[in-house]
């Protein structure tokens, strides 16, 4: 219960150390290291001109998350539990090399100048198809949980979210796809809403460096805003790069997704 009330109130939650996830995460960290081998594999996953691996299903987990006979356990798994979503899909691998960021494929300069000052920051599952198109809702998670897989420095490029978001995106949330129908949701373009939302998340909630060691993890609300802080070339020199595994299952019902 208390996990539950300090989840709600600031959108994510960080757990302690779990010996039992330190082992998953060192086997996960092994096999993708193995696939890392095959050159063809890492290039097609990179981007940012070579300082993000995305990793989108990369590692090959059991749909309840257990990895070549390694169970998935830790401080986390009663407030998984607490949603009904759909089995765990193939997690992604996403790795941040130094030099991070760099511009990403066709990104405009205001869209590289977001990712370097505002670490890209999003609501994930909320779609463009093309750069500055419609965005619409086509991946109703229910959370993000973060699992780092090697140890690596605290300015290594973590995970920043701005605590208490949540609150102001699922009410913007509620207020467009109210009296919608649900059969057209995926269908609806959330830009206007979302962005005018996010300038108010800037303005009103802190911003919060997430940084977490091999063996603990964190979850983070599906509403809450989060991204990708720059890698500090001043006070980090570390070439193997800073991994961390997500998993982010969908709602069994979408007509959840907008409720906190």
């Amino acid at each position: 219960m208390q996990q539950l009330n300090e989840f709600e109130r600031k959108g994510w939650i960080k757990f302690e150390f779990d010996q039992h996830l330190e082992h998953w995460a060192k086997t996960a960290n092994s096999e993708i290291n193995l696939k890392l081998r095959n050159k063809e594999f890492l290039q097609n996953g990179l981007t940012c001109q070579g300082t993000w691996f995305v990793g989108v299903e990369a590692l090959e987990n059991d749909p309840d998350g257990s990895l070549n006979g390694v169970p998935l356990r830790g401080p986390f798994k009663s407030l998984m539990e607490s949603y009904k979503t759909r089995p765990l899909h193939l997690a992604q691998v996403s790795i941040i090399f130094q030099g991070y960021p760099k511009p990403r494929g066709q990104e405009s300069q205001s869209s590289f100048n977001f990712r370097l000052k505002r670490d890209a920051a999003h609501v994930d599952g909320l779609i463009a198809d093309s750069p500055g198109g419609p965005r619409r809702l086509k991946e109703p998670h229910a959370y993000v949980l973060g699992i780092p897989i090697n140890q690596t420095p605290e300015n290594a490029s973590p995970m920043v979210v701005w605590e208490g978001s949540h609150h102001l995106m699922s009410s913007a949330f509620k207020r467009f796809f109210s009296n919608q129908n649900l059969k057209e949701w995926e269908n609806l373009d959330i830009r206007e809403i979302y962005f005018e939302t996010r300038k108010e998340v800037f303005r009103k909630c802190k911003r919060i460096v997430l940084h977490a060691n091999v063996g603990e993890s964190y979850m983070i609300h599906r509403h809450c805003l989060h991204g990708i802080s720059p890698w500090d070339p001043k006070k980090v020199s570390f070439s193997e790069g800073r991994k961390i595994v997500y998993f982010r299952p969908e709602l069994e019902n979408l007509a959840d997704w907008p409720n906190l």
